[in-house]
């Protein structure tokens, strides 16, 4: 049994409304709860509600920065962050959780993150330098971090 370090969430603006891709969250969520405490936290989407695109970008990063409160770390998916390879991911990720403890991954809206939440984050990690749909972001992001949690543990993947 691989022993459970660290406590991870995933706040993302928005909910997963796709039925298949919603299966694939949960099964990551239950995968990944075998290593970490760990907890996927949604926020509203602001976007289309009647505000400007600004306004709207404001109110995600609030809620994005509320949700990662408890957090010694935060860190942004972002297509301008530093891309890794999973060995390169799974390495960065038992050092980040066993200096930070608590780290909070924030998944932006359509329109990005606000300048705030851009000025809190530590540092961002990039999937790809390919474009994803939010809900593919959210569960490719959690492949990778059920594949890290193996290759720390020295752990056949599973599929």
């Amino acid at each position: 049994m691989a022993q459970k370090f660290g406590t991870i969430n995933l706040i993302a603006v928005g909910k997963i409304r796709t039925k298949h891709w919603l299966q694939a969250q949960q099964d990551y969520e239950k995968r990944l709860r075998r290593y970490t405490t760990f907890q996927l936290k949604e926020v509203k989407d602001s976007v289309g509600r009647g505000s400007p695109d600004t306004v709207a970008m404001q109110k995600e990063g609030e809620l994005l920065l509320k949700g990662a409160a408890q957090a010694n770390r935060i860190i942004l998916l972002s297509p301008e962050g530093k891309m890794r390879t999973s060995p390169g991911l799974a390495k960065w990720l038992r050092r980040t959780v066993e200096q930070n403890g608590r780290l909070a991954f924030l998944i932006g809206g359509p329109l990005g993150f606000s300048d705030e939440v851009i000025a809190a984050s530590h540092e961002q990690i990039a999937l790809s330098p390919l474009t994803f749909t939010h809900e593919m972001a959210r569960i490719i992001f959690m492949e990778q971090l059920y594949r890290g949690f193996t290759i720390i543990n020295r752990e056949k993947y599973h599929k």
